[in-house]
């Protein structure tokens, strides 16, 4: 389910200084909008100020226009325009169109050229994509962090700018549908996981989503995704926590929490057995930050 509407939309742009380890890919922008009024124009010729940058914007509601060279197109609903700046090209909220809510991220750095240069190329730029797939839940994912978090240090921009271009990676070949191919109830009961982990779950409150029997629904998701829906729970939980011990100071105690666990030495314990290491180590661990590619079997 994609965020909207009642969301709160809000943008961020950020001038962090440059180091050399993250030359590569950063974010220069992020942000959700909802625009109501024509005066909404962009031309990509007179972007001077944004340089070297690479723009994904996905539509959430309503629509807008593209123009790239002589085409123009409307970016709908699960629609996104891919483009680098400067540019041929322009968008802009047009008089027809009552509203424009969308969702976007600017990266710059050499990677980020390489991936937009891939990814126009295989998708021209505008591309169509499910509102379920990865590469949206990580943008979400991305933007809720700065809402919540605050990117604030080149290597945060960093880390995230890569998260991105690595799931867009995945999307191109074909890695990142496998949500969109589960049955509705199966991906009804994944969606209510990914979004309600920090809550006390049990089965049956996943069972009750899935509107299924528990021996039924169990049979059934781990036929589909090879794991069982608490094992996928407690998953999702490491996952999110990982991310906190490397990106913020808080206390294993607050991570604990956060992550769905009230005592702080059981979620130790998951997580220990999990990743190999305790998660004051994993924090402390400078080979884990690149920590996106660590599969939790």
């Amino acid at each position: 389910m994609l965020y909207g509407s009642n969301e709160t939309h809000d943008s961020f742009v950020y001038h962090i200084s440059k180091e050399p380890l993250t030359e590569a890919v950063r974010i220069t922008s992020i942000g959700m909008e909802k625009r109501t009024s024509t005066d909404y124009y962009w031309d990509g010729r007179m972007r001077q100020n944004d340089a070297n940058t690479c723009i994904f914007q996905y539509t959430i509601s309503g629509y807008g226009e593209f123009q790239a060279g002589e085409k123009t197109y409307s970016v709908k609903p699960g629609e996104a325009f891919i483009v680098k700046v400067p540019g041929e090209h322009c968008y802009y909220l047009p008089e027809a169109s009552p509203e424009w809510e969308f969702i976007f991220i600017t990266l710059e750095g050499s990677k980020a050229q390489a991936c937009w240069d891939q990814m126009i190329d295989q998708f021209g730029m505008v591309v169509k994509i499910d509102a379920n797939e990865p590469l949206i839940f990580t943008l979400q994912k991305i933007y809720q962090f700065a809402l919540k978090e605050g990117i604030e240090d080149t290597f945060i921009s960093s880390a995230h700018g890569y998260e991105f271009i690595m799931e867009f990676y995945r999307y191109s070949k074909g890695l990142g549908s496998s949500s969109t191919q589960l049955p509705d109830d199966i991906r009804s009961a994944v969606h209510f996981i990914e979004t309600h982990y920090d809550q006390p779950l049990s089965l049956e409150d996943i069972t009750e989503r899935a509107a299924l029997s528990k021996y039924y629904f169990t049979n059934k998701f781990q036929k589909h995704l090879k794991t069982t829906p608490i094992q996928f729970l407690a998953k999702t939980r490491v996952k999110r926590a990982m991310e906190l011990l490397i990106t913020t100071n808080k206390s294993i105690q607050d991570i604990a929490v956060e992550t769905g666990y009230t005592n702080a030495n059981y979620f130790s314990k998951v997580f220990r057995k999990m990743i190999g290491m305790s998660p004051d180590s994993f924090r402390k661990d400078k080979k884990m930050v690149d920590f996106q590619h660590v599969i939790i079997d």
